[in-house]
């Protein structure tokens, strides 16, 4: 194949040099005729042109014998640049439209969220994310999942990046140095893991991991991963809770998944910002005034100390609210939206 292209672009150049000095000899032979029109390169470029896109001005026309048998010639070579010409164009449509379908020209989203591998897991997730409001770029070595994904959702929400899992450069195209976190999902923990290494090593990012099993957990954790969560974990917990306490897990389940209708409860973190009401405040007065005034619950904090993260699950009541702290919240989705006014911030973790 790569011979037959070699092959075939040689034959090309050659048909084009052979093009251009038949041109040149026309001129040659008709610039002594004393009738002749065709006297200069460019009259004779000019009349290539014009046979070339099957115009025929009949401003410029050969008048010896000679210069007819060339001209003759020219227009027979017409016939063969003309369709290089249009196939090249057309070559270069279908490669610029085939790099755009596959996401090669990137991505200008910001804070975003990335998950690299594609299943019905990664889809829930991206819908719990897009519920909130938030855009999610995805990477997949599937044409099947790419043309899956693209008629799925919206293009403005969700940008899919069709790529070898094996070739770390293509991330950028997803705009990974600008984006909140990165979301790794394959289906067997030790290519997650032999890809997180490889991937700490090029970019420095939040990464969540999905695992198979609890075993390599540690393992995750101590190549940098910011979350390692076993699926069996939760999957054993919530049925445990169902079998011990139904109601409490029917309460959690709900809570978990992002609100959209109005009167849908969800579990939101705010980000603390200068604009933030509740800025230097006591943890008491910003319960009772998210209650009293935005009818939400605060059930907790977040602490920020360098790279670690201090989840406070009920602190005193006098515990300062600092800027970069957490809110924890249970409201609808009505009070969610006050809130989001109100704290000039959306929900989730900011960068």
């Amino acid at each position: 194949m790569m011979m037959f292209r070699f092959m075939k672009g040689k034959y090309n150049w050659l048909l084009f040099i052979v093009y251009i000095l038949l041109i040149i000899g026309l001129v040659h032979v008709e610039k002594s005729h004393a009738d002749a029109n065709i006297k200069t390169l460019i009259d004779g470029f000019w009349y290539s042109v014009v046979t070339l896109t099957t115009v025929g001005y009949g401003d410029f026309y050969p008048v010896s014998s000679i210069g007819k048998v060339i001209g003759l010639v020219i227009i027979i070579s017409s016939l063969g640049v003309l369709g290089i010409l249009i196939g090249n164009i057309t070559n270069i449509i279908q490669t610029q439209m085939e790099k755009k379908k596959k996401g090669l020209f990137g991505t200008d989203f910001n804070n975003h969220f990335v998950i690299i591998g594609w299943n019905k897991f990664a889809r829930d997730v991206t819908d719990q994310i897009i519920n909130a409001n938030s855009n999610v770029a995805i990477v997949t070595d599937s044409t099947a999942d790419l043309e899956l994904i693209k008629e799925t959702y919206d293009k403005g929400r969700v940008f899919v990046l069709f790529a070898d899992y094996k070739n770390t450069s293509f991330l950028s195209k997803v705009n990974l140095e600008k984006a909140n976190s990165v979301f790794v999902n394959f289906e067997d923990d030790s290519d997650s893991l032999i890809y997180i290494i490889n991937l700490k090593k090029h970019f420095e990012v939040k990464i969540v991991v999905a695992l198979q099993t609890s075993e390599l957990k540690e393992t995750f954790k101590s190549v940098g991963v910011a979350h390692a969560i076993s699926k069996n974990d939760i999957s054993s917990k919530m049925v445990a809770s169902y079998i011990f306490e139904p109601d409490v897990a029917l309460f959690t389940e709900d809570l978990m998944e992002t609100s959209v209708q109005d009167d849908d409860f969800d579990i939101n973190q705010f980000k603390v910002t200068q604009c933030n009401p509740f800025l230097n405040k006591n943890y008491i007065d910003a319960f009772i005034g998210l209650k009293k005034d935005y009818d939400t619950i605060l059930i907790g904090l977040v602490k920020i100390e360098g790279s670690k993260r201090i989840l406070l699950k009920n602190p005193p009541e006098d515990t300062k609210i600092c800027i970069k702290d957490y809110l924890l919240t249970i409201s609808n989705n009505i009070a969610l939206q006050k809130l989001t006014k109100a704290f000039g911030i959306n929900e989730g973790v900011g960068k």
